[in-house]
């Protein structure tokens, strides 16, 4: 999965979406690229989260909780841009940059789920589970 979606990360990079004067040089390769890089990382925000659920913490219900609300606004972003292309531009013809703001909000989800999943927070994680990110120091 993390592999088809570095594909697509670099199709969302290498060919930009119509944006001002800007050409698309390859028609809808940017949306499509975008869209299978979102869904897969909402996907994975899926996994974190059922990893999550099977752990029996208070710590563990809320990473779920904050999994499953980051994969939400993933695919509300998808979707919002999806209606957009549908109907025309509808939502885009009264929102600047709404190509920006989506892709911005399920970047920006994603790498909050991320964090979260390297528990590395503690307060989002039980003291047995918790990875230390500094260097261990021998007494």
């Amino acid at each position: 999965m993390s592999k088809t979606a570095a594909v697509a990360a670099l199709g969302v990079a290498m060919f930009p979406c119509r944006c001002g004067d800007h050409v698309e040089k390859i028609p809808y390769l940017h949306a499509i690229s975008a869209a299978i890089m979102f869904v897969i990382l909402a996907g994975f925000c899926r996994i974190f989260y059922r990893t999550a659920r099977l752990k029996p913490s208070r710590q563990s219900d809320w990473r779920a909780s904050i999994y499953a609300i980051c994969g939400a606004v993933i695919i509300l972003a998808v979707g919002v841009l999806a209606l957009d292309k549908v109907t025309g531009g509808s939502i885009s013809s009264s929102v600047e940059r709404l190509t920006f703001y989506g892709e911005r909000a399920g970047l920006i989800a994603f790498g909050i789920s991320w964090l979260v999943a390297s528990l590395a927070l503690p307060v989002l994680t039980a003291p047995e589970e918790r990875v230390s990110v500094l260097p261990l120091v021998k007494k």
